[in-house]
């Protein structure tokens, strides 16, 4: 499976990737193109961190791919949890952080079995307005989190219907950049893209392993080697759902790529010359009503 390999890449340096070529209007993407960017991209929202992951950014940009439904209230924790953040460095680090391994993310945690995420995209639906007036660019992740590869036709449809309806309903936009939950995708769901309009699907070049239940050291490590393969582009992989990643990785690891040089944009941006916007205007945003539930 493509998750499964990609999770094996080791953490190194990646050079210019070319897009995929283009499969009925759709394509690819597994990295950044324009030298000197790098696009941070966060997947399984919406929760209660984004703000904090936009203010992480420090005037970047940033691309949040949401899938919807919420886990049962008994599922989610009572309160979010709590760890002492780190002191991040006052300049750039000369060596890895502290205990850092390059070792593969460990397997999912169970938060993401059988389509469970955290929180209805409609209880965050300012949060949302917030991060598109900022620039941030959003894209869908499905409805229930589902591994594409299991669906036939109709059952892709139905999870992309649902996140696209969620977005015109918030934003008046269709999305049209997508991210496959656990890097998984294949030939059909490809073709179910295409079909329904959209323009790219997202991979990434660095996995920071947050929700993988990977330390904070270890997310670490992964920035400490994209700081030094600077002006390389990179696609990261980040999670706003974990609360260490807005509150102690992004805090330290972004000043350190703005020092370096790095710029933080979102994905259409970094793309260069092959960037495209990422909706389809379909009309003026709608105002919540008894519909507006997951």
């Amino acid at each position: 499976m493509l998750g499964s390999l990609l999770a094996l890449l080791p953490v190194v340096g990646f050079v210019v990737a070319t897009p995929t070529p283009r499969q009925n209007g759709l394509q690819t993407i597994s990295n950044c193109e324009v030298s000197g960017q790098i696009a941070l991209t966060f997947d399984d929202g919406p929760y209660i961190y984004e703000t904090d992951v936009a203010n992480a950014l420090n005037g970047g940009l940033g691309t949040f791919f949401l899938n919807p439904p919420s886990q049962l209230p008994s599922q989610l924790p009572s309160q979010p949890p709590s760890k002492p953040p780190s002191q991040p460095p006052s300049q750039p680090p000369s060596q890895p952080p502290s205990n850092f391994t390059s070792s593969p993310p460990s397997p999912l945690r169970a938060n993401h079995h059988q389509g469970n995420n955290y929180e209805c995209i409609y209880d965050h639906y300012q949060t949302i307005r917030d991060l598109h007036a900022a620039g941030h660019t959003l894209g869908s992740h499905t409805w229930s989190h589902a591994d594409m590869t299991t669906l036939d036709y109709n059952g892709i449809s139905q999870e992309l219907e649902k996140v696209e309806t969620a977005f015109i309903n918030i934003l008046g936009l269709k999305p049209l950049y997508f991210r496959p939950p656990y890097g998984s995708i294949n030939d059909l769901a490809l073709q179910v893209l295409a079909d329904r309009g959209y323009k790219k699907v997202f991979l990434w070049s660095d996995d920071i392993g947050d929700a993988n239940g990977e330390s904070v050291s270890y997310s670490d490590g992964v920035y400490w080697n994209i700081i030094n393969d600077y002006p390389n582009p990179h696609l990261v992989l980040d999670h706003s759902t974990i609360q260490t990643t807005s509150s102690e990785v992004l805090p330290w690891a972004v000043p350190q790529l703005q020092s370096k040089g790095y710029q933080l944009v979102a994905v259409d941006t970094c793309l260069g010359a092959n960037g495209e916007w990422p909706y389809e205007w379909v009309g003026n945003p709608g105002n919540p009503d008894s519909s507006w539930t997951c």
